[in-house]
């Protein structure tokens, strides 16, 4: 096998995993009855000492430096409080208030959120590619949120509200981190994000006081969050991406919604009509936009070099993030 196409596999398979992860979820929410908050803190607390202990064997003398840097520690903390943390629960909130492919499709209009970060940062408009795209954004979520129809929606006020939030969170989750990814490394500092968001969790909101029932199917689609939608999700696509490329990683990712509404429909039984599809299609599309905007060059030749380039970081954001739903 060639590596190029090894690696397109093993990408493929990381953003596959992570939309069965939230259809786990889902189930697990709607069937097992099973807290969010619970759910959180158990991922992230069995998730993040996993993948720590992982870094730690892997590298280390880099995972000690570490936990010797008091500035590095503090915005670590940050991160798993305010970008791990947040948009997890909000995530599994959102699931449990639409479903897993609904969710994960509103999660995915966090690149056009960085994009006006990224253009308010740099002081610059969005490029005709970027506008584009966010015209296609919002146009896919008022489809996929209204059916079409102004006057009234297809999904829960709720659910629509926490899907924009974890938009929003995972944002956060993307920008945050970017100064700990470039000094250390992804498995480190998302282990460890993961570990400190689980810990604060659970000491706040005391999951303990929620009662889990132990079925058989509760035990597998547990696993299937916490080890294949967190740890094997983040070890296929890291060693995926490494090889085949950040932008081509970012382009594969986009299959992440397309799996989770494909699971949501054949394991949970969801139904999305073709004004869904359609919405959903346009918002991929947009992502596409984003991920592959500094291979085209439509604008470019209309703006000074400086400003282009200042628009261009949007898609390199995506890359620098740690990847984990």
């Amino acid at each position: 096998m060639k590596e190029s196409t090894k690696g397109v596999l093993l990408t493929i398979a990381g953003a596959i995993t992570w939309g069965l992860s939230g259809t786990c979820g889902q189930y697990l929410m709607s069937v097992g009855n099973v807290n969010p908050i619970w759910l959180t803190s158990t991922r992230m607390l069995c998730g993040g000492l996993i993948l720590s202990l992982i870094a730690l064997k892997k590298r280390p003398q880099k995972f000690k430096e570490l936990m010797h840097s008091k500035r590095d520690l503090l915005q670590l903390t940050i991160f798993g409080i305010f970008g791990l943390l947040f948009s997890q629960l909000a995530y599994l909130i959102t699931i449990s208030k639409t479903n897993a492919g609904t969710a994960t499709v509103l999660q995915y209009l966090c690149p056009i959120i960085i994009i006006f970060y990224a253009s308010i940062k740099k002081r610059s408009l969005p490029t005709k590619i970027e506008l584009g795209a966010i015209a296609l954004a919002i146009l896919g979520t008022f489809l996929l949120a209204t059916h079409g129809s102004i006057h009234e929606l297809a999904i829960t006020p709720s659910g629509l509200a926490w899907g924009i939030t974890t938009a929003f969170a995972y944002s956060l989750y993307m920008i945050l981190p970017d100064e700990l990814i470039h000094k250390w490394d992804s498995v480190t500092i998302t282990g460890l994000g993961l570990l400190i968001g689980g810990i604060v969790c659970t000491l706040f909101s005391r999951p303990w006081q929620y009662q889990v029932v132990w079925t058989p199917m509760v035990i597998l689609t547990l696993f299937g969050i916490i080890f294949l939608g967190t740890i094997l999700a983040f070890t296929l696509f890291l060693s995926g991406m490494m090889i085949i490329g950040p932008v081509n990683g970012s382009l594969i990712a986009s299959i992440e919604p397309i799996s989770a509404v494909i699971f949501a429909v054949t394991i949970m039984g969801e139904s999305f009509g073709k004004i869904d599809v359609l919405g959903i299609i346009f918002i991929i599309i947009a992502i596409t936009l984003i991920t592959l905007k500094d291979k085209l060059h439509l604008s470019a030749k209309t703006k000074p070099a400086k400003e282009v380039e200042a628009n261009l970081q949007t898609a390199k954001q995506l890359s620098k993030a740690p990847i984990s739903h």
